[in-house]
């Protein structure tokens, strides 16, 4: 398996775990890790495998800083999506942003972000711009 596809499948099975946190995946989420795989040319059936089989899949973040921040923007999208965000999807998404090598600092700005913003959603600028403040420096 190509490191590429690995990263990809990694990516849907974070999002698949995070849309299960609260006990329940809402059509908004479901259709929302749909589209990610159709943009990262993620099959169906893939998808279908992380869905319903208890697959070890390796965490592999994306090795350039402009990936890991859309990455990161997707999993924020949909920690918002349902318009509710919970404690263990807050600890979640910091959980992930430490392994992807996130600085602390924009990972707690990011979900204060999530929590301030209109339905929870973050626009990607707001993220770009987080990164921005820690990562040119």
């Amino acid at each position: 398996m190509d490191n590429l596809y690995q990263e990809k499948i990694s990516h849907l099975n974070d999002l698949v775990k995070l849309s299960r946190i609260d006990g329940q995946e809402s059509p908004n989420e479901i259709t929302f890790i749909n589209a990610v795989a159709e943009k990262l040319g993620i099959g169906k059936e893939d998808l279908k495998k992380i869905r319903e089989t208890n697959l070890n899949i390796e965490f592999t973040p994306p090795g350039d800083i402009y990936h890991v921040m859309m990455q990161y923007h997707r999993i924020i999208i949909l920690m918002g999506i349902d318009r509710i965000i919970s404690a263990s999807e807050m600890n979640f998404c910091l959980d992930l942003g430490l392994k992807m090598n996130l600085k602390i600092e924009a990972i707690r700005e990011i979900l204060e972000s999530a929590i301030q913003a209109p339905r929870h959603i973050v626009p990607v600028e707001v993220i770009e711009k987080i990164f921005y403040k820690y990562y040119n420096q």
